[in-house]
């Protein structure tokens, strides 16, 4: 193990190599300035300081169903005495029949009254756990399902820079709330349960209160010694370059990269590239850093731990040799019994109070993403209004600049960008990559807020709309749309949630959008879900012939080419058309998976649709649109360099006359 001090982004750190890992930890912790006792009263301090948001947990879910509730915690408290239980009535027929033997003439009422409270006992555990595994499914049900709609909701409602936000990267799972929850009940469990064997520990009649002491010693020094320096906090990653060379040329073993592979034929380079960096990687340990730091412990520390563990042991062994006549059998195996589920619970309690600040963490996220403030504030004005006109939006942009949050260019993906955009025009964006058209789009969407300069629509600020206003009069279909897990007739049916329902205006859509040949070809219609939510998974079938064929059809996929992706996805755009409430509408390089013929209907049919709206296109194959534009925004560098007709800016010959000219050099006689 390797250690020295980094200095990472003005922070001082302790950096530990183990293996292929490194560990940064915070200097007081790995100077171990944190003393055992300082750290547990750290965690209690966390712990009482986060208790109004545990309560608020903790009253949620009693409000989802009160009765429900009080069954599970008096099972959990069942179930945490019913080691006590039985480790009584064990110890109390054990007890009455070494009496009997050693007096040789065995009490059978006491043997049978031990019988029956060791048979009570028994039943009484095996009905709490029967009662355990009928509340606990509805109860998990229940509350799975409470925190599954609390998250959609939560992650729902952020808008994109809110949630491209790395700080914002919360990690809430629904499912877990369950376990964390089952941890903050355990603790409680635990708790009830150690204090229950105490107390029958410390009443027994000999030696019960020596060995409760004797017996904590174990736990005590295992959760000591084995304390790990970053359990106060850590950052980890692979540092080794052998090791993440190996690891990326393991994934060319995925599905998505076959193809490359096949038609590249780099087999034989990859597995020659693999060998060679887990040659140089040689004998450099790839286990867990915890592993790798326990392991440099001298086997004193083991032997110690292994030692205060026979405590119990060697303290009874004492006792038959200073007075034989004060002990027994029996009275050694039941004291041994509840030593050793002393240790047990004291290591439980230890488990649960340790991961209770992952706990807490994990529940404060719950509440702070529900609690997030979306970056894209909502206006007061409504939309439209007396500004507005019939014929479309009016878009103004007044010295507009922009960077993406996170951003790794050390450039604006829109600088100083000002041009008027009159309602009902038809506009087409050109440029080439990373010249900034699709950011525009995200500004007049208001998906994005502009960093500086002012964007207006109808001649009134777009921050001062009403965002759902904006949203409902907009609509966009880009080539990065997705198709949802449900039905196509849902799919193309979103585009209008008002009429999601409405087959015949759902067909119309997929008419227009080129998509009604998609649907005819597959067995299900418009029913027809192509990414089906799997779920199916079986064991052992290939010795049963007919499920292995049952379990081979289920939940398959529905495969369509990337332009049948495209018509349908166009369909849904169509479908919002329908709405008759569109002022706006962007197609966004919606074509790049299309054949020429279709894209050449597909713009037909957006440019019919065109009346009552403002329509951008944004195409790197636009030869065929300009003809038909008002407006042709030029973007170069993130800024509109040239603004025009198809006219004006060839005779400009200036960027554009080049892009337009490099496309019609490559249709005409001579490039052929």
């Amino acid at each position: 193990m390797k250690e020295k001090t980094d200095k990472l982004d003005d922070y001082s750190v302790t950096a530990l190599q183990l293996g292929i890992w490194r560990v940064l930890l915070p200097i007081q912790a790995a100077t171990n300035k944190l003393s055992y006792l300082h750290s547990w009263l750290r965690k209690w301090n966390g712990f009482k300081s986060s208790l109004p948001v545990v309560i608020r947990f903790l009253r949620e879910i009693y409000s989802l169903d009160p009765g429900l509730n009080m069954l599970y915690f008096l099972v959990r408290l069942g179930t945490s005495v019913e080691g006590t239980l039985l480790l009584y009535a064990s110890s109390r027929l054990l007890q009455t029949v070494e009496i009997g033997l050693t007096s040789g003439r065995p009490d059978v009422n006491a043997i049978l009254q031990a019988v029956v409270l060791r048979i009570m006992c028994t039943v009484l555990t095996s009905v709490i756990r029967w009662a355990s595994m009928r509340i606990t499914p509805e109860f998990q049900s229940r509350m799975t399902s409470h925190f599954e709609e609390h998250v959609l909701r939560a992650r729902l409602r952020l808008d994109l820079p809110t949630s491209t936000d790395k700080n914002n990267e919360l990690g809430v799972s629904s499912s877990m709330m369950w376990y964390h929850f089952q941890n903050l009940t355990g603790l409680f469990e635990r708790v009830f349960n150690l204090t229950s064997q105490l107390i029958f520990t410390a009443q027994q009649p000999k030696g019960g209160i020596t060995l409760t002491v004797i017996a904590l010693v174990g736990p005590f020094l295992s959760t000591h010694i084995t304390t790990l320096p970053w359990k106060h906090g850590y950052v980890v990653y692979a540092s080794n370059r052998d090791y993440l060379r190996a690891r990326a040329l393991r994934y060319f073993s995925s599905e998505k990269y076959r193809e490359d592979i096949i038609s590249g034929d780099i087999v034989d380079w990859i597995l020659a590239e693999y060998k060679k960096a887990r040659d140089a990687l040689g004998k450099t340990s790839e286990s867990h850093p915890e592993t790798q730091f326990l392991a440099q412990n001298t086997p004193a520390t083991d032997i110690a731990m292994q030692l205060s563990n026979d405590l119990p042991t060697f303290y009874w062994a004492a006792s038959v040799i200073l007075n034989p006549r004060s002990f027994s059998i029996a009275s050694f195996a039941i004291l041994q019994q509840h030593a050793n589920a002393l240790r047990g619970s004291v290591f439980g309690l230890y488990q649960e109070f340790s991961a209770i600040s992952d706990v807490v963490l994990a529940i404060r996220d719950l509440y702070k993403m529900a609690d997030l403030r979306n970056k894209i504030v909502d206006g007061d004005e409504a939309y439209p209004n007396s500004t507005s006109t019939d014929k479309g939006m009016t878009f103004e942009l007044k010295n507009v600049s922009f960077a993406y949050p996170g951003g790794k260019s050390k450039e604006n993906a829109i600088r100083n960008v000002s041009l008027k955009i009159p309602a009902g025009h038809m506009v087409v964006i050109v440029g080439q990559n990373g010249s900034g058209k699709s950011t525009i789009i995200k500004l007049l969407n208001r998906l994005y807020d502009v960093d500086s300069g002012e964007i207006l629509v109808d001649g009134i600020p777009i921050k001062n709309y009403r965002l759902p206003d904006l949203r409902k009069v907009q609509a966009m279909l880009s080539q990065d749309h997705m198709l949802y897990p449900l039905s196509l007739a849902e799919n193309i049916g979103l585009g209008n949630p008002d009429c999601v329902n409405d087959m015949k205006m759902i067909l119309e859509a997929a008419t227009a959008g080129g998509a009604s040949e998609v649907i005819k070809k597959l067995n299900d219609g418009v029913e027809t879900v192509l990414y089906p939510i799997t779920t199916a998974y079986g064991d052992q079938v290939d010795q049963h012939e007919n499920l292995q064929k049952i379990l081979a059809n289920l939940e398959q996929r529905a495969e369509v080419s990337g332009g049948e992706k495209q018509r349908l996805v166009a369909a849904r755009t169509f479908m919002r058309f329908l709405s008759g409430n569109i002022r706006f509408a962007v197609a966004d390089e919606p074509s790049s998976a299309l054949d020429p013929k279709a894209e050449h209907q597909l713009f037909q049919r957006l440019r019919e649709s065109g009346d009552g709206k403002t329509l951008i296109f944004v195409t790197h194959r636009f030869g065929h649109l300009t003809k038909h534009a008002d407006l042709i925004i030029c973007m170069k560098d993130g800024q509109a360099v040239e603004t025009g007709t198809h006219k004006e800016l060839m005779a400009l010959k200036g960027e554009y006359s080049e892009l337009y000219n490099v496309q019609a050099q490559a249709f005409s006689e001579d490039s052929l």
